[in-house]
């Protein structure tokens, strides 16, 4: 028969950030993107969230181990540079 993969809640947490690349002062920070997969480096899936306030995200994912990165958006639509990779593990 068939098996289906158990999905589980992942909470991703994070620091907003304060700086642009340049180091003057973020003020119009938009929203966040998460990149994810299952090989470190390499993101299969992504994630918008469209609440600039968020500092955390619940992820429903099968098992398994995953990679992610996040990116902030500002209101002209800049993407930063990838956050350092963290590494989810999903029973």
């Amino acid at each position: 028969g068939t098996r289906w993969a158990r999905s589980s809640e992942v909470s991703v947490t994070w620091a907003a950030p304060t700086q642009n690349v340049d180091g003057s002062p973020l003020n119009d920070l938009a929203r966040y993107r998460i990149y994810y997969g299952q090989l470190s480096g390499t993101y299969t899936d992504e994630l918008e969230i469209n609440d600039p306030a968020a500092i955390s995200h619940s992820l429903e994912l099968v098992s398994g181990t995953y990679y992610m990165v996040m990116t902030a958006f500002d209101v002209d639509e800049n993407e930063s540079a990838y956050s350092n990779e963290v590494t989810k593990t999903v029973d």
